[in-house]
């Protein structure tokens, strides 16, 4: 199968982006793939990219910001890729793209599905969507409800895929040797959260920064180490230069790191949502699942973890409280080794590339069939 994917984002760092990359990883080899990507992008990661993949095509377009010329230009010059690669379908990585696919489709006759990674609360016209896209592609339950309510896409067009990883290259290291290796306190209680520093999930951030107090009392060696970068990053360091006056440095912030199976390994649990979470319960490491600042899902359990997986450790269970955070933190240090390990043998299972790279597949193929312009209303 040869297969356009549209990502209207600059490349740079996210859970789209790793989303996509799982997606090519799975594909390469047996299926050809073209990338498009907007401008923008972090040139050294789509050199990375195509290092790892070298019979990928990458091309730039313009796909955000008002400039019609380069729009037609681009569009364009995609409609020339799709006859030129001979490509079957394109697999439209967030709403724009999407919009794109739909004046391809409409120039070449070439088909599209539709990921959807986050609520697209900034979208214009909802309810017109349902008209445009034929086949959608969530990641999560409460994607899926939102598409139904908020944008009247039929329940028949929407199929639920979990994201998946690499478990190869998720596995627990000596946490001791971890911290070693990246110069940490031996005897601290470490609890670290990983996200890009958005308007969304930078809130979270400074919601854990709100419950320092609390956690301090509660744990008097506990420490906080922040991984992201985003538009919130100058706001949390200014916040957390003021907290660390109050207690002892007990926060540090950090750029985006290639290491990160090590700083999982060094900590004694993580707070975050999505590719973080399966990532860190990979590593056999507690969770406290966590999106925005007004609810969250709270500690991760055997009991729980197909719940979590459902709405990809996005839930509404709790309101975002400092006392009820750390309660969740508390819950988490306590789960035993055997429950870390019947999560990750339910994630394995479920969230896996080869498990989601199949299911993308089937869609696929039931879009190219004869009259194929509906799924059923279930995840794969």
């Amino acid at each position: 199968m040869n297969i356009l994917i549209l990502f209207s984002q600059p490349w740079k760092v996210g859970g789209a982006e790793t989303h996509v990359q799982a997606f090519i990883q799975g594909v390469y080899g047996e299926h050809e793939v073209s990338l498009a990507v907007n401008t923008g992008s972090d040139p050294v990661r789509l050199q990375e990219l195509g290092e790892r993949f070298p019979r990928l095509t990458i091309l730039t377009i313009q796909a955000r910001g008002i400039n019609i010329f380069r729009w037609a230009a681009d569009i364009v010059k995609l409609a020339k890729l799709l006859k030129s690669q001979n490509i079957q379908i394109i697999s439209a990585q967030q709403r724009t793209a999407g919009l794109w696919s739909w004046i391809l489709r409409k120039l070449t006759g070439v088909p599209f599905v539709v990921t959807m990674h986050d609520s697209w609360h900034r979208a214009m016209g909802k309810r017109y969507y349902g008209a445009l896209f034929d086949r959608m592609i969530v990641v999560s339950s409460s994607l899926a409800e939102r598409l139904r309510s908020d944008f009247a896409i039929a329940p028949d067009k929407i199929v639920q895929i979990h994201n998946g990883i690499d478990f190869s290259q998720f596995i627990p290291l000596d946490q001791q040797q971890a911290r070693l290796k990246l110069g940490l306190d031996l005897t601290c209680k470490l609890i670290l959260h990983v996200s890009r520093l958005s308007s969304i999930k930078g809130a979270v951030a400074l919601a854990i920064l709100d419950s320092i107090p609390r956690l301090a009392d509660y744990c008097q060696t506990a420490k906080l180490v922040i991984i992201g970068e985003g538009p919130l990053r100058a706001e949390l360091e200014q916040r957390a230069l003021a907290v660390n006056k109050k207690y002892d440095n007990i926060v540090e912030i950090k750029d985006f790191t290639t290491d990160i199976v090590c700083w999982y390994s060094a900590a004694d649990l993580i707070i975050g949502e999505g590719r973080v979470a399966i990532e860190a319960l990979a590593c056999l490491k507690p969770v406290v699942a966590i999106r925005n600042s007004e609810f969250f899902f709270g500690a991760v359990t055997a009991d729980n973890i197909h719940s979590a997986m459902a709405v990809n450790f996005d839930g509404r269970n709790l309101p975002v409280k400092p006392e009820l955070l750390v309660r969740e933190i508390a819950k988490g240090w306590q789960l035993t080794a055997d429950c870390r390990a019947e999560i990750l043998q339910a994630i394995q299972q479920q969230m896996s590339i080869p498990v989601m790279t199949a299911q993308y597949l089937q869609v696929f193929r039931k879009t190219l069939a004869p009259g194929g312009n509906s799924v059923k209303n279930e995840s794969c």
